[in-house]
C-alpha cells in the first residue's frame, strides 16, 4: 500500500539544499549543457586558427626625485606630489615627441612599423615611482627594440628639459626682476615728487586742524540761526492776539510760525505799534521809559475812572487827565516804534551773522577736502609702490633659489631593466583559451539550464500535485527504460512482477480500493489535459491490475477521435463503442476477450465524424447502466480534456474520474484548466497519477530507496527483443 500523501519514512533526506535535484535538472538536459560546451569549444578554436601570433616586451624607468634640497624648497605633500608626478611622467612618455624619437632611433618606415607593431601601453607598478612600458607586436625582437628606443627617447627627453629648463626660467625671472626694479624706482620718484608739490608733510595735522574748525563753525552758524528763528517765530504771536493772551504765551515757551517782514510792519500802522509795545512788554526789546509810561498811563486812566464820576467831562480835570493820556500814549507809541527798529535791526544783524558763519563754513570744508584727496592720493601712491617692492622681492628671491637648485638635481630617471626579445607568443594561449573558452560554455549552459527549470511550471515532484492541482495524489509510474519497441511490453502481465513498474500500478489499485472518501464506484474514467501522458497505457495496466484481483473488469476506449487501446492486447478494432451508440450493435456482439483473465475490451469502432453528439445520444447511458451490471468495474480511456468536447460529458456520468499527468512536461495551467472543466460538468475527480516520474534523479522524494531496498527495479528484466529504445508509454 501507498504511505499517505505528504508523509516522510524514517531515515529520508532532510529537505533543505539537496546537490541530486541540482543533478537531476542539469542531467535533464545534459544535452544542452553539451551544446554550449562544444559551441564555445568550437569558437574558441576558429577564433585561435585565424588569430596572429602576438609577442610582448617590457622595460623598466626608475623616476627619481632628490631629497637634498632645502627645506623651503621642497614640497610639503610629497606622497601626493609623487603621485601626480608619476601621471605626468607617464603621460610625457606617452607623448609625440618621445613616441616619435623613439621610432627614428628604430630606423624602419612607417609601413615597416606599422606591419610589426600591434599596442603600447604605460604603466606605473603598484605603489611604486616605476614606470613599465609595455610593447605588443607581431616578431620579437621588434618589441624589445621598440621598448628599450622609447626607455631611450624618455631619459634624453628629461635630460633636455632639466638643462633647458633651468637657463630657462633664470633668464626669465632675471629680466621680470630688472623690469619690477624699473618700476620700483619710478614710483618711488612720483611719490617723492608729489609731497614736494603738495607739502605732504604734516598734512595729517592740517586735516585734524580743518575738522575741529569745521565743528566750531559749524556751531556758530546753528547758534546764529537758532536765534534768528527765536525772534521771527516771536512777531506773528504778538500781531495776531491780545497782550495778555500774547504774554501768556510768550510765559510758557510756546513756539511760533514766521514772522512779517520789516515793510509790511511798516504798512499796518497799529499793529506795528502793537508789536512794537508786545516786544517791548515781553523784553526782546529793552526800553528803560518804557516801563514808567506804561504805570503813567495806568494811574491816569484811574484817575479818569474816578474824575468822571464825579465830574462832567467839561470839568478841568477832566480835560488835563485826556490830555496826559494822550501825551502818554504818544509818548508809548514812539517807544513802540523805537522798540521796533531795535528788533529788526537785531533779526538782521543774526542773519548776517549766519551767512558769514556759513561762508567761512564753506571755506573751510573745501580746504578739508582738499587735504584729504591729497592725503588719499598719498596713500595710494605709498601701497602701489608697496606692492611692487614685495612684488620685486618675491622675483628676487626665487631668482636665488633657483640659483641655489641649479646645481642640485630635482629629478632624474634611469632605465632600471631594459626589455629583452620574448621567448614565447602571449596570445594565442591555446590551453588557457580552451580552458577559459570551456569554462564560459559550462556556465551558460549552467545558467541555460537554470533559467529553463526556472520557467518550466510543469508538475514534478508528488507534492506538487495537490498544493498546485488541489487533487488528491493517488500513486506515480516511475520511469521504465524499455528495451522493447513492441507496445505489449509496457503491459504489467508481461514485466516481471517485481519490478518498479508492477508496484506503481499496484499502489495506484490499492489507493483507489482505498478511498478515503468511501464513495463506491463501478465506472471509472481515466483522461488527461492533452495528448502523450500516458493515459491509455495507465487505463490498460489499471484494468489488468484490477482483473489480477479477481475482478471482472471491462476496458472500453471511449477516444472516438484516434483511440487505439485495442492494439495494446494485440486485437482489432472492428467494431465497438461507436456501433453501439449508433444502434448498430448490441454490447454483446463488440465485447473482445484479452488475454489478462477476466479483461474485455471494447474497442472504438469505425471513428465517427460527430462523436461529440454520439456520446449525448441516450444510447451511452444505457451502454453505461448494461455495463455496470454485468461487470465489477469499468474504465472509460477517455480523450484529452483540451483536445475533445466529449470528455467532460463522459466525466459527469461516469461515477469517478482518475487524471493522469507526465512528470516535466505539462504546463500546470493547461492543467489546471483541464481540471477546473471537469468540475464545472459535475465531474467526481477521485485523484491523480504522476506519470514517466524518474525517481533515482529526485532530491527530496525517498521512494526510490525504499524500491531499491526491497530489491524493487525499474527496469526490464526480461531478455531483450529486437528493437529500439522507447521510453515514452502509450498516450
Amino acid at each position: 500500500m501507498s504511505a499517505p500523501i505528504g508523509s516522510e519514512p524514517v531515515g529520508a533526506t532532510p529537505k533543505g539544499l539537496d546537490i541530486r535535484k541540482y543533478f537531476y535538472m542539469i542531467a535533464k538536459r545534459l544535452w544542452l549543457l553539451l551544446l554550449c560546451f562544444m559551441t564555445a569549444v568550437v569558437i574558441m578554436l576558429v577564433m585561435m586558427a585565424r588569430q596572429e601570433p602576438e609577442y610582448e616586451s617590457t622595460a623598466k624607468i626608475q623616476l627619481i626625485r632628490s631629497v637634498g634640497l632645502p627645506a623651503n624648497l621642497q614640497q610639503r605633500d610629497m606622497e601626493a606630489i609623487l603621485g601626480d608626478y608619476a601621471e605626468t611622467q607617464r603621460n610625457i612618455l606617452l607623448s609625440r615627441a618621445v613616441i616619435q624619437r623613439a621610432r627614428e632611433k628604430l630606423g624602419i618606415t612607417s609601413a615597416e612599423f606599422n606591419s610589426k607593431h600591434k599596442g603600447l601601453s604605460v604603466y606605473a607598478v603598484w605603489q611604486t615611482a616605476i614606470l613599465a612600458i609595455k610593447v605588443t607586436g607581431r616578431e620579437p625582437a621588434f618589441c624589445a627594440d621598440y621598448a628599450n628606443a622609447i626607455a631611450e627617447a624618455f631619459v634624453e627627453y628629461k635630460t633636455e628639459e632639466r638643462s633647458g629648463g633651468s637657463q630657462t626660467t633664470v633668464v626669465t625671472l632675471s629680466q621680470q626682476a630688472n623690469r619690477l626694479a624699473e618700476e620700483v624706482a619710478q614710483m618711488e620718484g612720483d611719490l617723492l615728487a608729489f609731497v614736494r608739490e603738495n607739502s605732504v608733510v604734516g598734512i595729517q595735522e592740517r586735516g585734524n586742524v580743518a575738522a575741529e574748525l569745521l565743528a566750531k563753525l559749524s556751531k556758530q552758524a546753528a547758534e546764529f540761526k537758532t536765534q534768528r528763528m527765536l525772534l521771527e517765530a516771536q512777531q506773528p504771536l504778538l500781531a495776531q492776539a491780545p497782550d495778555e493772551v500774547i504774554l501768556a504765551i510768550l510765559e510758557y515757551g510756546m513756539p511760533a510760525v514766521a514772522a512779517p517782514t520789516m515793510t509790511a510792519m511798516s504798512q499796518e500802522g497799529d499793529v506795528a505799534t502793537d508789536t512794537a509795545e508786545s516786544l517791548i512788554t515781553r523784553g526782546v526789546v529793552e526800553q528803560p521809559d518804557w516801563g514808567r509810561l506804561k504805570r503813567e498811563n495806568a494811574v491816569l486812566e484811574a484817575q479818569l475812572v474816578a474824575y468822571r464820576k464825579k465830574f462832567k467831562d467839561e470839568h478841568p480835570l477832566i480835560r488835563d487827565t485826556l490830555l496826559k493820556l494822550k501825551q502818554n500814549e504818544e509818548a508809548i507809541k514812539v517807544e513802540s516804534q523805537f522798540a521796533l527798529k531795535q528788533y529788526y535791526s537785531q533779526l538782521e544783524a543774526l542773519t548776517i551773522k549766519e551767512k558769514a558763519a556759513r561762508r567761512v563754513e564753506q571755506a573751510w570744508e573745501e580746504q578739508a577736502l582738499e587735504i584729504d584727496r591729497k592725503q588719499k592720493e598719498y596713500s595710494n601712491l605709498q601701497r602701489g609702490l608697496d606692492r611692487m617692492q614685495r612684488l620685486y622681492d618675491v622675483i628676487f628671491n626665487r631668482l636665488q633659489e633657483v640659483d641655489i637648485s641649479a646645481g642640485i638635481q630635482m629629478e632624474s630617471v634611469k632605465i632600471l631593466e631594459r626589455a629583452v626579445v620574448p621567448g614565447g607568443p602571449v596570445k594565442p594561449r591555446n590551453l588557457q583559451s580552451l580552458f577559459l573558452a570551456a569554462l564560459i560554455g559550462l556556465a551558460v549552459g549552467v545558467g541555460l539550464i537554470f533559467l529553463l527549470e526556472f520557467m518550466d511550471d510543469s508538475i514534478r515532484h508528488p507534492d506538487e500535485v495537490a498544493g498546485s492541482l488541489g487533487v488528491r495524489f493517488l500513486g506515480l509510474v516511475p520511469t521504465a527504460h524499455w528495451k522493447q519497441e513492441d507496445t505489449e511490453y509496457y503491459r504489467v502481465d508481461r514485466v516481471d512482477s517485481s519490478s518498479g513498474f508492477a508496484e506503481a500500478y499496484r499502489n495506484i489499485r490499492s489507493a483507489l480500493l482505498l478511498n478515503p472518501e468511501g464513495r463506491p464506484f463501478k465506472t471509472l474514467m481515466v483522461t488527461s489535459a492533452v495528448p502523450k501522458e500516458g493515459k491509455t497505457t495507465t487505463s490498460a495496466n489499471l484494468a489488468t491490475s484490477f482483473a489480477q484481483t479477481g475482478y471482472k473488469v471491462l476496458l472500453v476506449d471511449v477516444d472516438l477521435h484516434r483511440g487505439g487501446a485495442h492494439r495494446f492486447f494485440d486485437l482489432q478494432a472492428g467494431r465497438g463503442l461507436s456501433d453501439i451508440l449508433a444502434g448498430n450493435a448490441t454490447m454483446e456482439q463488440v465485447t473482445q476477450a484479452t488475454s489478462v483473465p477476466g479483461l474485455d475490451l471494447i474497442g472504438t469502432g469505425a471513428f465517427p465524424d460527430n462523436p461529440a453528439e454520439l456520446i449525448l445520444r441516450r444510447e451511452m447511458k444505457d451502454f453505461l447502466a448494461a455495463a455496470g451490471e454485468k461487470y465489477d468495474l469499468v474504465i472509460f480511456d477517455a480523450p484529452p480534456v483540451l483536445a475533445v468536447s466529449e470528455t467532460a460529458v463522459i466525466a459527469s456520468q461516469v461515477d469517478a474520474t482518475l487524471f493522469v499527468v507526465w512528470s516535466g512536461r505539462t504546463s500546470r495551467k493547461l492543467i489546471a484548466a483541464s481540471i477546473r472543466q471537469l468540475l464545472s460538468r459535475g465531474a467526481h475527480i477521485v485523484g491523480c497519477v504522476l506519470n514517466n516520474l524518474d525517481l533515482s534523479r529526485m532530491g527530496n522524494w525517498s521512494t526510490y530507496s525504499y524500491y531499491h531496498y526491497y530489491g524493487y527495479d525499474y527496469r526490464y528484466e526480461e531478455e531483450p527483443l529486437p528493437g529500439s529504445a522507447n521510453e515514452a508509454p502509450m498516450s
